[in-house]
């Protein structure tokens, strides 16, 4: 992993300039590698950022900006589709890991049917292979706010909204799998990197419930936080006022709260019965357990207080 990332670095003309650095939490074990490579291409000066980031939705160029830096790198990610503008050129660096496409090709043979076919972007470059192999038994999308075909994010399963019999995402986790299942309605599959199949239906079913069981408790809630988030890819204040305004409709009192990083000691102690988190839609799904109070999307939230 490092050799790749240091080759890659060679790549990058940083001489002179003050470089600021975004890595996911898998790459900081080698944060000290990556900063000498970038001194090694005669970096003026380096700053890292040690804040956990899982996406390009979660730029830091204001702030590399307000650190005198020239240009911000960050690594793990490919551009997002909100994000348009930055404040100083943003360099992505994609983090590709290793495929085994003969033991993937194996796995989806044994799927009946027309696959819609997507990865998250670690394994995006394997995918046109994979169609080459299996021709018109799969099909390959491209979502709203994922800048590559066959690209999923954990806030666009978009990728699968095409005409196919079942969905199959290349990744780790479930949750993606939950989303797209979720979406599109239809039979999903988590393919693991080591070809292992997982229907992810059993993981819909206990998704359903732990939601349906977080909208039944905001419906008792007398105050209500909607919370904003200032990540640059998730801000979105127009949407927090509209679903305060459905909220105060309904007879329920509501304020704006606003934050960087959701966590759950934050909202430890203050006086509100549910939040309706504008952001990620991973934070209250993912996080439910974590939380003393519920939250819910903004579409849970306009289902519970009135409008659909």
């Amino acid at each position: 992993m490092i050799e790749r990332l240091e080759s890659t670095i060679k790549k990058i003309e940083v001489e002179g300039k003050v470089v600021a650095v975004q890595i996911p939490e898998g790459l900081k074990q080698y944060a000290d590698r990556i900063i000498d490579a970038l001194h090694k291409r005669r970096a003026k000066n380096v700053f890292l950022f040690i804040d956990p980031n899982f996406g390009a939705c979660d730029l830091k160029d204001g702030e590399a900006r307000k650190l005198g830096a020239d240009v911000l790198i960050h690594f793990g990610h490919n551009r997002f589709g909100r994000i348009t503008k930055t404040e100083i050129p943003v360099i992505y660096v994609p983090i590709t890991l290793e495929l085994d496409v003969e033991k993937i090709v194996t796995a989806l043979k044994k799927v009946e049917g027309k696959i819609a076919l997507c990865t998250t972007v670690q394994y995006l470059p394997y995918l046109k292979e994979i169609k080459k192999r299996l021709g018109d038994k799969i099909v390959i999308g491209r979502g709203v706010l994922a800048t590559e075909e066959g690209q999923v994010l954990g806030c666009d399963p978009g990728a699968c909204n095409v005409d196919a019999d079942v969905n199959v995402i290349i990744t780790d986790g479930i949750f993606h799998g939950v989303l797209a299942r979720m979406q599109t309605g239809r039979r999903t599959y988590i393919l693991t990197p080591a070809g292992k199949l997982i229907d992810v239906e059993p993981h819909v079913d206990k998704y359903i419930r732990q939601r349906e069981a977080a909208k039944m408790l905001a419906r008792e809630a007398k105050r209500v936080g909607v919370v904003i988030t200032t990540k640059k890819g998730q801000m979105y204040a127009d949407v927090a006022e509209r679903v305060a305004e459905v909220i105060r409709k309904a007879g329920v009192k509501v304020d704006i709260l606003v934050c960087d990083y959701f966590y759950p000691e934050y909202v430890e102690g203050m006086p509100y019965d549910a939040y309706v988190f504008t952001g990620c839609p991973r934070v209250p799904i993912d996080d439910y357990t974590r939380f003393k109070k519920p939250v819910l999307t903004v579409a849970e939230a306009m289902e519970v207080w009135g409008e659909a």
